[in-house]
Formats: structure tokens, C-alpha cells, sequence
């Protein structure tokens, strides 16, 4: 596996970690809350890096972010990691990309 793509996948499990919800202690099992970790997909080319999440924590979101072969970085738009959509950073003009990384808040 190469370096960007462990890069990625080890990205993507760290969102699913990060940005987990809290569960609260009930009786049972059918009174705890869901946890809101978001489902994510990640998709890339030499040129583009993309993400979608689904299923997080209210309020959370996710965009792309790229780091492309001339050394700049390239951005996504904000997408919400509760209903999907996809970001995309684009690299084509400034060297290919390098890696990509899902960026969330």
C-alpha cells in the first residue's frame, strides 16, 4: 500500500474515531443513545481528492483537503458529516496530488 493511500485510510479511521458521539448509560440497551460516528468515503486521482460522511454528530462537518505536487494545499467546500455531500480538492494545474486527508470541525 502506498504511502498516500495508508495515509488516507489511517485519516479516515481517525474521523470515525474523532468524531464519535457520546452514549448515555441507561437501564438497557434500548434506552442508550446512538453513537454518531459518521460513515465517510474517500475517493482520489492524480489530480483530486475527495470525501463524503454521513450518520455524525449534529453540527459536524468534513471537507477535503489535498496537498499537491508544487507543495501548496487545496481545499474543499465545507460538506455536514450528518446528511453527506461530497468535497473535493482539486490539484490539476498545481502538480498532481500528493495526498489527501478528510479535515472536519
Amino acid at each position: 500500500m502506498s504511502s498516500a493511500k495508508r495515509r488516507i485510510a489511517v485519516a479516515v479511521a481517525s474521523l470515525a474515531l474523532a468524531t464519535g458521539g457520546i452514549t448515555v448509560a441507561g437501564t438497557s440497551s434500548a434506552s442508550a443513545a446512538p453513537t454518531a460516528t459518521p460513515n465517510c468515503t474517500t475517493w482520489f486521482d492524480t489530480n483530486t481528492f475527495g470525501v463524503t460522511c454521513s450518520g455524525g454528530a449534529s453540527g459536524k462537518q468534513v471537507r477535503a483537503k489535498a496537498e499537491c505536487g508544487n507543495g501548496s494545499y487545496a481545499y474543499g467546500p465545507w460538506k455536514s458529516a450528518v446528511t453527506g455531500g461530497w468535497s473535493y480538492a482539486y490539484c490539476a494545474g498545481k502538480g498532481g496530488l500528493v495526498d489527501g486527508w478528510p479535515q472536519t470541525r
